[in-house]
C-alpha cells in the first residue's frame, strides 16, 4: 500500500468527441469521481472532432479512471456517425499510461496497459490493440500500423485483436 501511495502514472486517453460538450463533459465527469484520480486537463479539438484527457493517480486509479471514461465514451459515441481531420480506431482511439514516479516502463505496461485491455475488453465487449511498450506483436509496435483503415476498416482487423480474441 505505501508503495502504490509513492508512484505516480499519467494517463492520457485520446476519445473520439470533439464537439458535443455533454459527452466531453461526461467523460471528464467519469474520471473526476474516480477514487484517487485527479483531472488534470480537458483538451477537446473540434477539427479533429477528439478530446484528450491528461489525468494522474496510482496504477490502480488510472485503470479505473480510464475504465470509467471509456464505459461512458462506449456508451455516448456513436462510431458510426463520427467524422474527425484526426486518423482514429474507435471511441477510445488510444489510452497511454505514462510512469511518472515509482514504475519502471515495463512495470507501468504490466499493470496498467496489460489490465486496462484485459478488463475493457472483457467489460464492453470491444477489440483492443496494444502497441508500442505493450505490443504483443512486433508489427503493432507502431500505432500509425494499428489505425491503417481507421475505424471503417477495423473489421478486416478484428479477427486478431491483442485481447478478446475468443470472442471475435
Amino acid at each position: 500500500r505505501a508503495q502504490m501511495e509513492q508512484e505516480i502514472v499519467e494517463c492520457v486517453p485520446n476519445f473520439s468527441e470533439g464537439r458535443d460538450r455533454e459527452t466531453i463533459d461526461a467523460i471528464a465527469d467519469a474520471i473526476r469521481r474516480t477514487n484517487d484520480c485527479h483531472l488534470l486537463d480537458v483538451d477537446p479539438g473540434s477539427s479533429t472532432n477528439r478530446t484528450v484527457y491528461t489525468f494522474v493517480g496510482n496504477r490502480r486509479s488510472v485503470v479505473e479512471g480510464a475504465l470509467n471514461a471509456a464505459r461512458t465514451a462506449w456508451k455516448r459515441i456513436d462510431m458510426t456517425k463520427h467524422a474527425g481531420a484526426h486518423p482514429r480506431m474507435g471511441a477510445l482511439d488510444v489510452c497511454p499510461f505514462i510512469p511518472v514516479r515509482g514504475l519502471t516502463p515495463d512495470e507501468c505496461v504490466a499493470a496498467c496497459a496489460v489490465q486496462f485491455s484485459r478488463r475493457m475488453a472483457a467489460e464492453l465487449d470491444v477489440p483492443v490493440f496494444l502497441y508500442d511498450r505493450a505490443a504483443t506483436r512486433e508489427n503493432r509496435r507502431e500505432l500509425a500500423s494499428i489505425r491503417e483503415g481507421e475505424y471503417e476498416g477495423l473489421s478486416e482487423k478484428i479477427v486478431k485483436p491483442d485481447r478478446s480474441e475468443e470472442r471475435f
